[in-house]
C-alpha cells in the first residue's frame, strides 16, 4: 500500500458510494422531503462527503420517542406468584451446586498440577543422579584402567 503525505491526503475528497439499485428510493425520499433533496442528490451523484453527512445527520436527527404507556408491564399469573418461593429456592440450590462443582474442579486441577510437578521433579532428580554417577564411573574407569582407554597412545620410551 502506498502512504500519502498529509498535505495530499487532506486534498482528496472522500465520498460515499451508494449502489444504483438504491437510486429510486433516494429520489423518492428527496421528492417527499424537500429539505433532504440536496443531500440525496449529492449522494446519488457521488459528491456526498463526510462533512455533508455530518451536517445532514445533525440537522435532521431527533431524539427517540418512547411511548411507555404502550410497553406492557410484566405480568404473572396467580400460579406463578404462588411458585415464587420455590423458584427462589431452586435458584439458590443451583448456585450452591455450581459453587460446589467449582470447588471440586479447583481441587482436582490443583492436585493434578502438584502431582505432575512432583513427578517431574522426582524423575529430573533421578536423571541428574544418574549423570553424576556415570561421570564418577567414567573418571574411575579412565584412571584405574588406562589400558582400556580409547585412543590410548603407547609410550615410546624416548621422551
Amino acid at each position: 500500500p502506498v502512504s500519502l503525505p498529509p498535505e495530499v491526503s487532506t486534498n482528496i475528497r472522500h465520498t460515499y458510494y451508494v449502489p444504483p439499485q438504491y437510486y429510486p428510493f433516494l429520489k423518492k425520499l428527496g421528492d417527499d422531503t424537500p429539505e433532504l433533496k440536496p443531500y440525496t442528490d449529492k449522494l446519488m451523484n457521488g459528491q456526498m462527503t463526510f462533512f455533508d453527512y455530518e451536517e445532514m445527520f445533525y440537522k435532521f436527527a431527533k431524539p427517540l420517542k418512547v411511548h411507555r404507556s404502550q410497553i406492557p408491564m410484566p405480568y404473572r399469573t396467580e400460579e406463578e406468584i404462588k411458585k415464587t418461593a420455590e423458584v427462589t429456592w431452586e435458584g439458590k440450590w443451583l448456585s450452591y451446586r455450581q459453587r460446589v462443582w467449582g470447588d471440586y474442579q479447583t481441587q482436582h486441577h490443583v492436585r493434578d498440577f502438584m502431582v505432575g510437578m512432583a513427578l517431574g521433579t522426582f524423575f529430573s532428580w533421578i536423571g541428574v543422579q544418574h549423570m553424576k554417577q556415570y561421570r564418577v564411573d567414567m573418571k574411575l574407569f579412565y584412571l584405574e584402567a588406562p589400558e582400556h582407554k580409547i585412543n590410548w597412545v603407547k609410550p615410546r620410551g624416548d621422551l
